[in-house]
């Protein structure tokens, strides 16, 4: 979940999404991932080629040509997208009644529908008309964007994808987020136990085309400076950030390191739990956030916990959610310690009772009591 500021704050801002560590041809171009080698896993299949072409944020191409021991009945490509992601099953058109395989199929893409830095894996199955079903060897690409050279540096868990810097750069990325990850083990019980991929933008421009389109008037008003994209993918304007991006990357980091914890990968902890602890672990509210809190207070228009189970499309009332947020679960954590809310999220994990019941388990109030003892 992002979030975000209005662009006339000096502030922080939070938001979402992202071409193959291949060979990019050009700003905004094509770029190409090949087969290692000309080698399949049965050894009667013969590749000659085996890539996938794509341009950021609008397609995907993917290539076959093979010849086979047998006429060619059927061809089937598989690919995954990422870690733990469901397999795609895609029948390309083909030319039919020989031994040869001339095969391709095109994926159109939407901004944000592929987070940068996620592994493509893919592979053909070729059924012959006696019966027999050949596969080629597994293929992997990573998903970068091709208008920049990057590099990264992977050390302790975290990989940091970067360009137009020195190292320096993204060594202090990586130090930000490993101190992050500290903090947050302390908090949730845990560190991530795969490798968290941090990819850093330099601009808002650059940024926009690894992102869901949210409409214009939307991008004009509020800008976004990290979003979790994928289970274990954070995108950031890391050149926009400034002072603030340690908190950027400290948000964005406790929406991983919770997911990652709960025990079922389907279960999503609600919104303002999510999202308030996210901010707890920024550290405290800064002026601008505490004022809209006081002031919602003293105007007696605090929103409930229930409704904060999603934030309002309104954009005004955004940085109060968030706020709210925030002291729901700083008075958690005050109220019962850290070890009680810990107790909480692996409650909430199991995915064996929903969001009141937890917290009825373990502190003898539903989402409506917290609301009550949190307003006394």
């Amino acid at each position: 979940m992002r979030r975000v500021i209005h662009h006339r704050r000096p502030g922080r801002l939070l938001g979402c999404l992202a071409t193959l560590a291949g060979l990019a041809l050009g700003v905004g171009g094509p770029s190409a991932a090949r087969a290692q080698a000309p080698t399949a896993t049965a050894p009667e299949l013969s590749v000659r080629e085996d890539r996938l072409d794509y341009v950021f944020a609008q397609k995907l191409e993917f290539r076959l040509e093979a010849s086979a021991p047998a006429e060619v009945a059927q061809v089937v490509l598989r690919y995954t997208i990422g870690e733990d992601a469901p397999r795609n099953r895609r029948v390309p058109e083909f030319q039919a009644g020989g031994r040869t395989v001339s095969a391709k199929e095109e994926e159109d893409l939407v901004r944000g529908a592929i987070p940068p830095a996620s592994a493509i894996r893919w592979w053909w199955s070729i059924t012959l008309a006696d019966g027999r079903t050949l596969e080629t060897a597994q293929q992997e690409a990573r998903y970068l964007d091709g208008r920049f050279q990057w590099q990264s540096m992977d050390e302790g868990g975290l990989r940091v994808w970067w360009y137009d810097a020195p190292r320096r750069f993204a060594e202090d990325i990586h130090a930000q987020a490993d101190a992050a990850l500290d903090r947050l083990e302390a908090l949730i019980g845990s560190r991530p136990d795969r490798l968290i991929e941090i990819v850093a933008y330099q601009s808002q421009a650059d940024l926009r085309d690894a992102m869901f389109d949210r409409g214009a008037g939307y991008e004009e008003r509020l800008s976004t400076l990290g979003a979790r994209v994928a289970p274990d993918i954070l995108i950031l304007d890391a050149g926009t950030g400034g002072s603030e991006l340690d908190q950027v990357i400290a948000h964005e980091l406790s929406h991983i390191v919770l997911h990652l914890h709960f025990e079922e990968p389907y279960m999503d902890a609600p919104l303002w739990l999510d999202e308030g602890l996210a901010m707890y672990v920024e550290g405290p509210l800064d002026a601008r956030e505490q004022r809209s809190l006081d002031q919602a207070i003293a105007a007696d228009q605090v929103m409930s916990v229930r409704s904060l189970s999603s934030f309002p499309g309104n954009p005004d009332q955004v940085e109060l959610a968030y706020a709210e947020s925030r002291d729901f679960v700083d008075f958690l954590i005050r109220s019962g310690g850290q070890e009680r809310f810990r107790t909480l999220l692996d409650t909430l994990g199991t995915a064996q009772l929903d969001t009141d019941q937890a917290l009825e388990r373990v502190y003898r109030f539903d989402q409506l009591g917290l609301y009550q003892a949190w307003r006394a």
